[in-house]
């Protein structure tokens, strides 16, 4: 008798622990399936198929569903796998907006780098996932939990293709701007027309033609940019370079 009340125990046990949450996962503005998405409960892991169909293991008859995906916002879902066994989750896209920024004559360029890195903090830190995202433990599920490893293929997809996504290309456009505010406070229209006393429409070209790279920039202090300004003029004036330039525009 004793050992029939430890084997329904055992049984018991066992039932509890080997509890299954099945489902599908979805975008909910086109309805297509998402494959890589990330799932976790409280004991177990999975990630939806190529189908956007997942099965996790839940150690409690109460439990909480947690649904990432890059790119879309996570999903969080209190889930009792003694009245459902089978969910279906539709995941809202995360969308990245750029505020239109109006550009002026004279703005601070400081101020406004200060107010772009605080605006757009979260872009600024993006970067690429790492390889303790991609390559992450695991404990298996069962009478006898083994350790292990789980690639995520979400996080793996993330990495080679963070250079197409939003964040990346937001970014980079923000930086851009920031160098370009950079080089025109060094390299500036009233500081080229000072030393080269050049007319509006040569100036332009001129400032066109020589405009110095973020690289060069950072190189030179301010008698080495009057050096190549005043360089750059002799180069612009000579017959066979003008010549040149003339017939190029």
């Amino acid at each position: 008798m004793r050992y029939l009340l430890l084997l329904l125990l055992l049984c018991t046990c066992l039932a509890g622990y080997g509890q299954k949450l099945s489902g599908i996962v979805t975008d909910k503005n086109t309805g297509q399936r998402i494959s890589g998405a990330w799932i976790t409960t409280a004991s177990g892991t999975a990630i939806t198929n190529i189908t956007g169909e997942f099965a996790v293991s839940t150690a409690k008859l109460k439990d909480t569903l947690k649904v990432k995906m890059q790119g879309y916002k996570m999903y969080v879902l209190p889930v009792d796998v003694s009245k459902i066994n089978t969910v279906a989750i539709a995941l809202e896209q995360s969308t990245i907006e750029l505020n239109q920024v109006n550009i002026s004559a004279r703005r601070d360029r400081v101020k406004d780098s200060i107010s772009n890195r605080k605006e757009f903090a979260k872009t600024f830190a993006s970067h690429p996932p790492k390889f303790t995202d991609i390559v992450r433990p695991v404990i298996g599920v069962g009478p006898i939990p083994m350790a292990g490893v789980v690639i995520v293929p979400s996080q793996l997809i993330a990495l080679l293709t963070y250079k197409h996504s939003n964040a990346y290309k937001l970014k980079k456009a923000l930086i851009a701007y920031e160098q370009g505010e950079y080089i025109d406070s060094r390299f500036s229209d009233e500081r080229v027309a000072q030393l080269t006393a050049l007319p509006d429409d040569s100036l332009h070209q001129f400032i066109e033609l020589y405009r110095p790279t973020i690289t060069q920039v950072k190189k030179m202090s301010d008698y080495d940019i009057m050096t190549y300004i005043k360089t750059s003029l002799v180069k612009y004036k000579s017959p066979v370079h003008h010549a040149l330039i003339t017939e190029a525009f």
